[in-house]
């Protein structure tokens, strides 16, 4: 649609991004899947976040059901399968995060988590080629990047953003998160984007409900004309080691030892 192409040309004039912003869109039933345009499906199991590499770095239209994934973070969070006791009890983490199964217990049942079985598929694909409306945009950049989008974000309203993330599932902190909540969400790749998804190091996202997306973008542009840019913009100024270089050559030509 040309108004999700517009919105991805505003982004990239403001952010400048290395990849493609995404749309992602959540269903309730996998039969919905038959409704999107040039949809892919995975041959065979992956973890969700690759399905946002797909869209980020290849442009791909991509969906996944319970099924096509293999994270089992990722099925909690996106409330395909009910949380498992072993999991709420903290087995999960212990040993790995947390010291204590008291204290993996405690990160098992903080994991933002959607309402189990009310959604049956997700769908990402490249904003500029999206052919359905997402229910908010995700974007990966560098950290001043997303120092933009955080500053375009506030622009209205004022405040601050909160992150609040333990390391590990974005995914329960860029897609769970935003559903529950409503509000954008500024998260780290966690070790499965990383070595699975390609995320790199530098590498934070954001994860912008639909409704605020023009909101942000007007931001994007006030705090740009105010002079909060993207590149940051540099203080211009005479290198010093090169006017004592200078010195020493013409010293040097006049036959004195530097």
């Amino acid at each position: 649609m040309d108004k999700w192409k517009e919105l991805d040309d505003k982004l990239n004039r403001y952010l400048r991004l290395a990849t493609f912003p995404i749309g992602v869109k959540l269903l309730e039933e996998e039969k919905e899947l038959k409704n999107i345009s040039r949809l892919k499906r995975p041959d065979k199991k992956i973890a969700l976040c690759q399905i946002f590499s797909y869209s980020r770095y290849y442009g791909w239209t991509m969906g996944l059901t319970e099924e096509d994934n293999i994270c089992p973070l990722a099925e909690i969070a996106l409330g395909f399968v009910e949380p498992y006791d072993i999991f709420l009890e903290g087995y999960f983490f212990v040993g790995r995060y947390n010291e204590t199964l008291e204290g993996a217990k405690k990160t098992s049942n903080m994991i933002p988590k959607m309402p189990y079985g009310k959604f049956g598929a997700i769908v990402s694909g490249a904003l500029s080629r999206v052919e359905y409306d997402p229910d908010f945009v995700m974007i990966y950049g560098n950290t001043a990047q997303m120092l933009r989008v955080i500053q375009g974000s506030l622009w209205k309203e004022g405040g601050r953003i909160i992150i609040s993330t333990f390391g590990d599932a974005v995914c329960a902190d860029t897609i769970s998160n935003v559903y529950l909540t409503g509000k954008i969400q500024i998260a780290m790749p966690c070790l499965g984007d990383r070595r699975f998804g390609l995320a790199m190091d530098s590498d934070l996202v954001a994860s912008i409900p639909l409704e605020f997306i023009d909101s942000v973008l007007e931001g994007l542009e006030g705090t740009h004309k105010g002079g909060s840019r993207y590149p940051i913009p540099y203080q211009i100024c005479t290198p010093e080691f090169f006017l004592e270089q200078q010195k020493q050559l013409e010293e040097a030509r006049k036959g004195k030892k530097p």
